[in-house]
């Protein structure tokens, strides 16, 4: 059974959705050039750290994993599946969401005040 008349194509897309699409493509080019710019990132700092002292080495090679490990989650991430875990959470639960981002929002107002 569809609902909301929408109608379901054969890659299992809804009209909604391919229209959107556009959106999702400048979402997904951004998110890959991220992921790219951590990739490059990555790389060049193993490189800096393989002339260094042992410490430096160690500590470089840990940054460099860790920014690979970020290039690779967002490469992954899903901003549908997100977006619809975050709607779901401020249903349950719409008064600790309420206050979570006043909470937010008083943070940011305080640290853009002391600039």
């Amino acid at each position: 059974m569809q609902t909301n008349n929408e109608v379901i194509d054969k890659s299992g897309e809804t009209a909604a959705e391919s229209q959107g699409s556009g959106k999702s493509t400048g979402f997904e080019s951004a998110k890959n050039a991220i992921a790219d710019k951590l990739h490059g990132f990555a790389e060049v700092l193993g490189k800096k750290t393989a002339d260094a002292q042992s410490g430096i080495v160690h500590a470089g090679n840990r940054a460099s994993e860790l920014l690979e490990q970020s290039a690779e989650y967002v490469r992954q991430f899903d901003y549908h599946q997100t977006d619809t875990r975050v709607r779901e959470y401020v249903k349950q639960d719409p008064g600790r969401s309420l206050l979570i981002a006043g909470a937010v929002g008083l943070m940011i107002g305080v640290i853009l005040k002391r600039r």
